[in-house]
């Protein structure tokens, strides 16, 4: 009875092994997701570059408004 568990949980486990490792890097030495994490990093600058923007220019309705 434990052979008949024992056996799809086996083929389960290699059926959800992909092989590789996908922190290993390419062949130019960079990361593999190297390219999504640089456009992460991007999109952070420009949100920092419109927070400035945003409090720039809620610093100036405000002095407006007065």
């Amino acid at each position: 009875m434990q052979i008949y568990i024992f056996i799809p949980l086996v083929l389960l486990l290699t059926a959800c092994s992909d092989g590789g490792d996908a922190t290993r890097g390419t062949d130019d030495g960079e990361h593999v997701w190297s390219e999504q994490v640089n456009t992460i990093d991007k999109a952070r600058g420009v949100e920092d570059i419109l927070g400035e923007a945003n409090d720039k220019q809620r610093e100036d309705i405000d002095r407006q408004s007065q």
